[in-house]
């Protein structure tokens, strides 16, 4: 194939592939490339150099229809749109909706091997249709001045013989088109009519030739009106036929372009003709479609408004903050009294609604755009506007309604009249109070119940884990507390020995603190909730926390006036402010500021929602914030992990903030964590709201107060107050003697003075300070007490005096029952710290009458052999065996069966078992790390690790 060189295509998006190209540039097609945006701007300089270009849309190019519009703005040329195979069918469709887009507009696969064939055809129709514009122009311009003159004279000519030298080169090119084409001259008589014409509508191009287009078979109003206005100013037009007669045709498209002389008057017209029935059956197709749609969806609208209609609870919708009525249901005309509501205000249609709650809510709804939710609101209606008001109750919801933008713009109600339902809570209220005493005990036991359960589901996996560390670790620590309370009995209690073993013991109490830690972690520990004040909580252990803290660190306590009470068990608590405090003082590195708020909150549903089983409502708040380091946004993220710890090993578990979490969990709390690195942590502490009055720890009575007849130095320099100390304790029965300032007191003790008891203030004159005194006092007088006073606040006694952890200190002022009471209280404890070093005397082992035979099951042969001997001392016949199988022939000779829970073969609980059905006689004495275990038959039980005197009452219990 060859073709003019100055045939040109357009190539709209990204470059074309290298075979494309090729193929183009192999039919002498020249290419030109421009993206989406600058497409039109290309085409028309195209236009105007004189080229004839054929556009191609590749693939990947958005909106391709648009840019179709875009293009035919001012040009009416070939279009292909090349597009992937899986949207080709959409662009179909897409297209048969826009017919105005023009004839020459042409789909293909952009992988279809016809691509390029289809570009050089386009390219080439559109310069024969170009060409043979050019040519009729030229040929209206010639003739129009040779007729004028004389036709008759110039019928020889060189220019007759070329004009129908053109006329039959034009010929040539009609024939060729693919296109429909018809040829009007400038009185709309048909000049040229090709193949494609004569196949789309029956007339040859001899029969069509020299007619005039109104006895065309496309002939209509629209194609005359196209035509009139091409006639005038437009260069181009489209118009369409239906049901083109005598021809299968049901819609034709005609495109219109006008063609002008030389002069630029209308010379005549070039029609394209296409047939676009099948687009028009498809866009039928998708209308009827269409109909059908909004036919299912207005039947489905009307289906909605009749359940709407008779809803069974009320049912409102209302817009505008005038609150106009939209809709409402047979329920709210019920309800609220039957009237014409449609387009008529809240406060017109129900005047008596206007300063009741119901209507006010309704108005902060609107405000806010937050939904409300009512429950038993009490409403004053008239079902009729002559009807004196009855009160109703409602339950009912307010949602509001926002557009797009964010904006209410008005409310749906629904809700139901439970008027019925509030009397009748009203008269089951009195019963129901008796009810709930007689059922108090056995929801509690329900609740504890489910409680467990949900327990023991959150934390199967850690708590069989923790569960089986700490039984085995009891097991451990019950040797070693059997050898050392033996070993103990054997060596002298003044000796080095001794201390040993008791530094050995508070290890072994250690440990069993550990496994109580263990357990606290798992959340096995039961709780025991009281109603406590936290403020008092605080207070108590502020002696507490300033010994665990250090004086360099300052703590700042603020209490909210009216701190509601909570419910929460006070010692569990307690422990979990003082692990809150130490890792505080240990980001703080020891110096820094501990501030803990308290206050009153009101948890909404909105915060509640993104926590986990945490309920909207009152709480209590403790918020514990530090100076500190504060934590990384990692670290946070798993600052409540077990056993995750940023200290180094060794120094931390990390057990103490999951141990905090864990209790305010169980406890039905929250626990929040805000930190922020190198400005501190705050630790927040909610727990709920109780309405029951807190249990207040209160001082011993002035009753229970005695006196004695011990010797006590008062050290006051202010001898006033001097004077009324000394006459309060002689009133006692003390012997006092008096010292203004501590180096006086210092000589009445270096003179022989026997004192059982040194009453000082901390801050005095002299050079001598109050805790130097103490200390020369312990030496002169080994037994001697110390009970410091000041009237200072706490904090400045532990900057100014450097109180050592433990002292005993009375706060002025102090009434004289306090006074009375903290020096009995010391001088009580006195033998006790005076005593030498060393373990205090084991108890005397005593036989349990009727004790002869106990039978010991323990696996463990080291902590049999220890428990045996144990039972020994205590004056009883013991048997050990390390199996229950082996146990079973003893029983028939035994008293007291002691057994271990688990136990290889038959377990100890089976075992026990056994024991009760077929001997009686036997008590039954469990000994485990573990929890008790449950049985329905009578059995005494100690928990591993346990002392010489634990075992002594649970043989004696069983006995």
């Amino acid at each position: 194939m060859s073709g003019p060189a100055h045939a040109t295509a357009l190539l709209v998006g990204d470059g074309p592939a290298r075979e494309l190209a090729a193929a183009l540039e192999a039919e002498h097609v020249s290419l030109l490339q421009a993206a989406p945006g600058t497409a039109a701007a290309t085409l028309e300089a195209a236009v105007q150099r004189g080229s004839s270009p054929a556009v191609c849309i590749l693939a990947g190019v958005p909106a391709p229809l648009a840019l179709v519009r875009e293009l035919r703005q001012g040009w009416s040329g070939p279009v292909l749109l090349a597009c992937p195979a899986d949207e080709l069918a959409e662009l179909r469709r897409r297209l048969s909706y826009t017919p105005m887009l023009g004839p020459n507009v042409s789909l293909l696969e952009e992988s279809d091997p016809a691509l390029a064939g289809e570009i050089v055809k386009a390219v080439r129709a559109e310069a024969r249709a170009r060409q043979l514009r050019t040519t009729l122009q030229r040929a209206n311009a010639r003739l129009a001045p040779a007729s004028a003159a004389m036709a008759g004279a110039i019928a020889g000519t060189s220019d007759v013989h070329r004009l129908v030298t053109a006329e039959r080169y034009l010929t040539r090119f009609l024939e060729q088109s693919a296109e429909a084409i018809v040829g009007l001259d400038g009185r709309d008589r048909v000049l040229y009519w090709n193949d494609a014409a004569a196949r789309l509508l029956g007339p040859t191009a001899r029969e069509a030739r020299g007619r005039a287009i109104g006895e065309l078979p496309f002939w209509n109003d629209a194609v005359a009106q196209a035509l009139a206005a091409v006639r005038g100013s437009a260069e181009h037009a489209v118009a369409e036929v239906q049901a083109v007669p005598d021809t299968p045709v049901a819609v034709l498209e005609v495109a219109l372009s006008a063609i002008a002389d030389e002069q630029g008057a209308y010379a005549g017209a070039m029609l394209l003709l296409r047939d676009v029935s099948e687009r028009h059956r498809q866009l039928a197709l998708e209308r009827s479609r269409s109909i059908e749609a909004i036919s299912v969806a207005n039947s489905r609208y009307r289906h909605l408004a009749m359940l709407f209609d008779r809803a069974p609870g009320f049912l409102a919708v209302t817009r505008g903050p005038d609150h106009v009525f939209e809709l409402a249901n047979r329920a709210y005309l019920a309800t609220f009294g039957s009237r014409a509501l449609l387009d008529r205000t809240m406060h017109d249609a129900f005047p008596e609604l206007r300063d009741q709650l119901f209507m006010r809510l309704r108005d902060e709804v609107y405000r806010t755009g937050e939904p409300y939710v009512g429950r038993d609101v009490p409403v004053q209606v008239r079902l009729r506007p002559d009807a004196e008001p009855v009160e109703r109750f409602l339950e009912f919801v307010y949602q509001p309604l926002a557009g797009k933008d964010g904006r209410v713009w008005g409310i749906i109600c629904q809700g139901n009249d439970v008027t019925g339902q509030k009397q009748m809570r009203d008269q089951l209220l009195a019963h129901q109070n008796e009810l709930e005493r007689l059922v108090a005990e056995r929801t509690a036991e329900l609740q504890s119940a489910q409680a467990a359960l949900h327990h023991a589901q959150k934390l199967e996996s850690i708590g069989k884990l923790t569960g089986g560390v700490a039984h085995d670790f009891n097991n451990i620590l019950q040797i070693l507390r059997a050898n050392l309370e033996l070993l103990g009995q054997a060596v002298d209690p003044a000796g080095g020995a001794a201390r040993r073993v008791d530094s050995a013991l508070a290890a072994v109490d250690r440990g069993t603190k550990l496994t109580a830690q263990l357990l606290a972690f798992a959340r096995r520990q039961p709780l025991r909730p009281e109603p406590v004040d936290l403020a008092v909580v605080v207070r108590s252990l502020s002696d507490l926390l300033h010994r665990a803290l250090g004086e360099a660190i300052d703590i700042e306590t603020r209490a909210e006036a009216g701190l509601w009470a909570t419910l929460v068990d006070r010692m569990q608590f307690e422990n979990v402010l003082l692990n809150l405090a130490i890792n505080a003082r240990d980001a703080m590195a020891g110096a820094g500021r501990l501030t803990i708020e308290l206050s009153n909150v009101e948890l909404d549903a909105r915060y509640t929602a993104r926590q986990e089983d945490l309920r909207p409502g009152p709480y209590v708040m403790l918020a514990m914030s530090d100076t500190g380091r504060g934590m990384e946004p990692e670290v946070l993220a798993r600052a409540v992990e077990p056993f995750f710890t940023t200290k180094p090993e060794g120094e931390g578990t990390g057990l103490g903030l999951s141990m905090a979490y864990g209790f305010m969990k169980q406890s039905g709390g929250h626990l929040k964590i805000h930190s922020e690195p190198g400005k501190g942590t705050s630790v927040q502490l909610y727990l709920p709201r109780t309405l029951e009055l807190p249990a207040y720890q209160t001082e011993p009575t002035g009753s229970a107060v005695r006196g004695g007849s011990e010797t006590i130095l008062v050290v006051e320099d202010d001898a006033e107050v001097r004077a009324v100390v000394t006459d309060g304790l002689a009133g006692l029965g003390y012997t006092v003697l008096q010292a203004e300032h501590p180096d006086a007191a210092l000589a009445v003790l270096q003179g022989g003075a026997r004192v059982d008891l040194l009453f000082t203030d901390v801050i005095m004159p002299g050079k001598l300070r109050s805790p130097e005194l103490a200390r020369l006092a312990a030496e002169l007088l080994p037994g001697i007490g110390v009970l410091y006073t000041s009237g200072y606040t706490r904090d400045a006694i532990v900057h100014a005096g450097r109180l050592d952890p433990g002292v005993e200190l009375l706060s002025k002022p102090y009434t004289r029952q306090q006074l009375a009471a903290r020096v009995r209280q010391v001088l009580d404890r006195r033998p006790a710290q005076a005593a030498p070093a060393g373990p205090a005397a084991p108890p005397a082992p005593a036989t349990p009458p009727a004790l002869r035979r106990v039978v010991v099951v323990e696996d463990n042969d080291d902590g049999r052999d220890l428990l045996c001997e144990m039972i020994g001392l205590l004056g009883c016949d013991a048997a050990g065996v390390r199996t229950a199988e082996e146990a079973l022939p003893l029983l028939a000779t035994a008293d007291i069966l002691l057994t271990d829970v688990n136990l290889p073969g038959m377990s100890g609980v089976e075992l026990a078992r056994h024991a009760h059905r077929d001997h009686p006689g036997v008590r039954i004495v469990f000994a485990s790390g573990g929890t008790r275990p449950d049985v329905d038959f009578p059995a005494a039980a100690i928990r591993k690790p346990f002392s010489m005197a634990q075992l002594e009452l649970a043989l004696k219990g069983a006995a």
